[in-house]
């Protein structure tokens, strides 16, 4: 009877010897789980990128030693006076297939983890460097970034004033203001989230520039060119004007007419008035110049009507010439208003 007891005895105890060891087995697994998702530097990382995945770019650069603060771009060699107008979550590009390629231990006890995202459509690797900040009941250790995640984009507006991102226009020249009045080109750096992509552009009524893809890095400057080009439009506008300069210029009944690009000499007299017509106008083709659009030399043709006395011996004829004549555009600047000024070479 005794032995029975005691045998009866030992059965719950080793049931909740088991029960615990399995708890304990159960927390130590969980605490992992814990440490790996929340308290890891590959965690730490994984929940940035996957805040900038959900559009939640405050919640973000919430995060440890990842605000864009001066004293953060300093230390990070980024640009002081960057422009903060390309902050924003409804920039943010699609974030897919998010996973961590490595985590290295460097030998100030920093990590530096990689991660690889498709931004997109376009896979992307970006590098964070961390520090650890302290742990959680000595066991979960927290972390920060030890170099601000936050990138600088230097973009550049060739031949234009704004460009287009994400279906918002922005113009260089209100985040720097000290440039030029009279710039052909202007430029400015943006504070920009990493790992991110930007698609630029830029579009108006005479020029158009073709789509340009920035992907940024963390704690890096990226530079890109928003390279403006003349439209159709543009062009046509300016050979209107053009055609209408030379038109106006065959209307002075002189063999050199004043201030015009086509003329000729006679060493025999003039008799009545001689007149003028374009048969060929110069076709306009515009390049950019170092502060205006402008045209190189282009050939027209410009015919002539004349009545000659031949002074050797007195006979009178009837001249019919055409004559080519060479033009340029050295200044074609777009005023605010939408108009041409337009300055013809010589």
């Amino acid at each position: 009877m005794g032995g029975d007891g005691r045998v009866g005895g030992l059965r719950p105890v080793l049931l909740w010897a088991g029960v615990g060891v399995l708890l304990v087995a159960a927390f130590i697994a969980a605490l992992g789980a814990v440490q790996r998702a929340f308290y890891s530097p590959e965690g730490f990382v994984s929940a940035y990128v996957g805040a900038l995945a959900s559009h939640d770019l405050t919640s973000a650069l919430a995060m440890p030693g990842a605000a864009p603060t001066k004293q953060a771009l300093a230390a990070a060699g980024l640009q002081g006076d960057a422009s903060s107008e390309l902050l924003r979550s409804d920039l943010l590009p699609d974030y897919t297939d998010t996973r961590v390629v490595s985590d290295t231990a460097g030998p100030d006890g920093r990590r530096t983890v990689t991660v690889h995202v498709v931004v997109d459509g376009h896979p992307v690797t970006a590098a964070f460097e961390l520090r650890q900040t302290g742990a959680v009941l000595g066991l979960l250790r927290t972390w920060e970034f030890a170099r601000t995640p936050v990138g600088v984009a230097h973009i550049t507006v060739a031949h234009a004033q704004n460009f287009t991102v994400g279906g918002h226009t922005v113009s260089p020249r209100a985040a720097a203001p000290s440039q030029p009045a009279t710039a052909f080109s202007v430029s400015a750096g943006y504070l920009v989230p990493a790992p991110s992509l930007y698609v630029l552009g830029h579009s108006d009524r005479y020029t158009h520039a073709a789509p340009v893809n920035v992907a940024t890095a963390p704690a890096a400057t990226v530079a890109a060119t928003v390279d403006a080009q003349p439209n159709d439009a543009f062009t046509a506008a300016v050979q209107k004007e053009l055609n209408g300069f030379l038109d106006e210029c065959a209307k002075q009944q002189v063999l050199q007419p004043a201030g015009c690009p086509f003329g000729v000499v006679i060493d025999d007299r003039v008799q009545g008035a001689p007149t003028w017509k374009i048969t060929q106008y110069p076709a306009v083709h515009l390049v950019p110049g170092d502060t205006s659009w402008t045209m190189l030399q282009a050939v027209g043709i410009a015919h002539l009507s004349v009545t000659v006395q031949s002074i050797f011996d007195g006979s009178i004829e009837h001249r019919e010439s055409d004559e080519k004549f060479a033009v340029s555009l050295t200044s074609v600047v777009i005023r605010p208003d939408g108009s041409l000024d337009i300055v013809v070479g010589e």
